[in-house]
């Protein structure tokens, strides 16, 4: 026999030995670092039965646990969490992620913490429990906040965007996602990117904002290198152009995917590719005959035991017979109601309900329409409980986070009187930094008041002129024009009437620009703030803003609201000039006792140098300053514009 034969065997039978060996008996003091090390690789060993490797991976937990080495205990314990969820016991998903949690949290380590959290929240995605997973995301990202790792923040705030989506709260599934995009980069993670791509399409395209899901998926489609995912991003772009009933375009796409190998080398896929290709040449003809190609898709789909799949086969075929033949028709409908029950589908299963309540006699349609509308109000009640659920997550969320640092600032209160009370001299140091602190804070209130006495001056200015000229310039300009008006033979003169326009149009911009220094800074800024945002939006460029409590700005003070208006003007005003953005997102929050305003834009950029001293961004730079906040941008040629302003109250 050959060497390499006997270096073959030797290898299988210490397989079958490593694989076979008892798992009974207590780890040895001597060799105990040597024997976590031994059942870790165990616990990898894919020739194993994965009940054997959860043995081998409980060996390291409770030999790590009982040294004190806490760093191995988490690996095993992460480590485990994943075998058993390859194994499926979700149950033992959940204990061990939860004793993960509590190791972590024991130690202080904010990485596994963080993990934890992430491996909480996959098991209620898993068992479609959203609200749940949304709040053990949040969790995550904030943990991971806190350690900078902006690639896991952004994978973070992906999911919890589809999530929003998946029930059906489409702007804040958008808004998510596109704080996701701040977080990642393609050179650093491309995968993440182009799901968060993905899921943007989604939320666009349910929003009937079909030219931009497009942008999104073609932003997806150009990042993406792999070929499995490579056909579902296409097929995605199909499904939009064919919602948009662009469909000999979406027709191209789908008959270029049932011809590629990895499609057709792949069941489901294949089987997906040619019932959407049926489906859309019946759309964009209906009496084009595409039963074959519709029930040889049902078919694969019921030998792969594909639900999903078999809930999008039976839709298709409800509607294509339900022209054709209303037995069949009723036939796929209640095999569409039988899935989606078993699933939980509500959108598909009301479609199946609306259709069998139009295709029954009276009799029966009258039981199909009661439960239609008791589960469409059901889905009405449920969605809106889930957006409050989200919305409260968020708040409790920002509310914790205040709370953290309240009681920081108690701590330290804490440990400065202690420190006084042993060290005089020390106390007496503190008491110059105070009395230093004092003196600084009282020249700092100095430069404040005649920053606030600045201002209130250029309003009055800004006021005074605009008076000035809508009732002297304004007042006298009409006169002349009346005056003209009464020259006998004057308004059939051509070129006199041209005259007489001109004077109408100055003296009506000279009016608007009376009424445009008049801010409403009470309770009425919120929405005045609004319209002005609203205002610069059209077909070509989306804003979008976050909703805010009527009490919001209640505790800002009237200089700031105003010189904040402005400042939002003179961005939205260069955007509409320079940047040409498609989507501009304002935001605000109050976080640390401060208001925070974020603006992004996904225009052409700048070249900041160049750009802050010629339109305006100089203006801006002086009115928060002298508002006593910061502002910083952030914008380099082709890759958008960003603003970030910082005020107290």
């Amino acid at each position: 026999m050959k060497p390499v034969y006997y270096i073959l065997i030797s290898i299988f039978i210490l397989t079958i030995i490593g694989c076979s060996k008892s798992q009974d008996g207590i780890l040895s003091k001597k060799n105990s670092n040597t024997d976590i090390s031994k059942y870790f690789k165990l616990s990898k060993n894919r020739d194993c039965t994965l009940s054997k490797r959860i043995g081998y991976i409980d060996k390291v937990y409770f030999e790590s646990m009982k040294q004190g080495e806490d760093s191995i205990a988490l690996r095993s314990l992460s480590y485990k969490v994943l075998l058993h969820k390859k194994n499926k016991e979700s149950d033992s998903v959940l204990l061990y992620a939860h004793k993960m949690l509590s190791l972590a949290q024991k130690t202080d380590n904010h990485i596994q913490i963080g993990r934890a959290y992430f491996k909480i929240a996959e098991y209620y995605r898993n068992k479609n429990k959203n609200d749940s997973a949304y709040y053990f995301l949040n969790e995550s990202k904030n943990i991971f906040i806190e350690l900078k790792d902006s690639v896991q923040v952004g994978k973070k705030l992906n999911i919890m965007g589809r999530i929003l989506i998946d029930d059906s709260d489409y702007f804040s599934g958008e808004t998510t996602l596109i704080e996701a995009l701040e977080y990642l980069e393609p050179k650093i993670d491309s995968v993440s990117l182009i799901n968060v791509y993905f899921n943007l399409s989604i939320a666009l395209r349910k929003q009937l904002n079909y030219k931009q899901a497009l942008e999104k998926i073609n932003k997806a489609i150009k990042l993406n290198k792999s070929t499995k995912s490579g056909a579902i991003l296409i097929n995605t772009k199909a499904l939009t152009l064919r919602e948009r009933k662009e469909y000999r375009k979406a027709i191209k796409l789908y008959d270029s995917l049932s011809k590629s190998k990895s499609v057709i080398e792949n069941k489901k896929e294949y089987a997906r590719v040619i019932d959407n290709l049926a489906y859309t040449q019946w759309l964009s003809n209906n009496f084009l005959n595409v039963e074959d190609k519709l029930l040889e898709a049902i078919d694969i789909r019921k030998t792969e035991n594909d639900i999903k799949g078999l809930i999008a086969s039976n839709s298709h075929l409800m509607k294509y017979y339900s022209k054709k033949n209303e037995l069949k028709a009723i036939k796929h409908a209640n095999e569409l109601y039988k899935l989606t029950a078993e699933q939980n589908n509500i959108d598909d299963k009301l479609e199946a309900l609306s259709y069998l309540r139009n295709l029954s006699n009276i009799s029966v349609s009258k039981i199909y329409s009661d439960l239609y509308i008791e589960i469409k109000d059901s889905l009405t009640k449920a969605r809106d409980i889930a957006k409050n659920k989200y919305a409260a997550i968020r708040f409790d969320s920002s509310k914790k986070e205040e709370e953290n640092l309240e009681l920081k600032a108690k701590n330290a209160e804490k440990d400065l009187k202690s420190i006084k009370d042993n060290n005089q001299k020390l106390a007496l140091a503190i008491l110059l930094i105070i009395t230093s602190s004092i003196g600084i804070f009282i020249n700092y209130r100095r430069k404040q008041q005649t920053k606030i006495a600045r201002i209130e001056e250029r309003h009055k200015t800004n006021n005074r002129l605009s008076k000035k000229l809508h009732d002297e310039v304004g007042n006298d300009l009409y006169y002349l024009l009346l005056q003209l008006q009464k020259v006998s033979g004057f308004t059939s003169d051509q070129e006199n009437l041209k005259i007489l326009k001109g004077f109408d149009t100055v003296y009506h911009k000279l009016r608007d620009f009376s009424r445009d220094h008049k801010i409403e800074t009470g309770e009425e800024y919120g929405d005045e703030l609004l319209s002005l945002l609203d205002s610069y939006g059209d077909e070509n460029t989306k804003v979008i803003t976050s909703e805010l409590e009527t009490s919001f700005w209640t505790e800002v003070a009237p200089l700031k609201k105003e010189e904040l208006y402005w400042v939002l003007k003179e961005l939205l005003t260069n955007m509409k000039k320079h940047s040409q953005a498609t989507i501009v997102a304002v935001t605000f929050a109050k976080e640390k006792k401060k208001i925070t305003v974020n603006y992004i834009d996904n225009g052409i950029g700048t070249n900041l140098k160049k750009t802050i001293s010629k339109n305006g961004l100089r203006n801006v730079e002086i009115r928060i300053k002298d508002i006593g906040g910061t502002i910083t941008f952030d914008s380099k040629p082709e890759e958008g514009f960003k603003a970030n302003i910082v005020f107290t109250p």
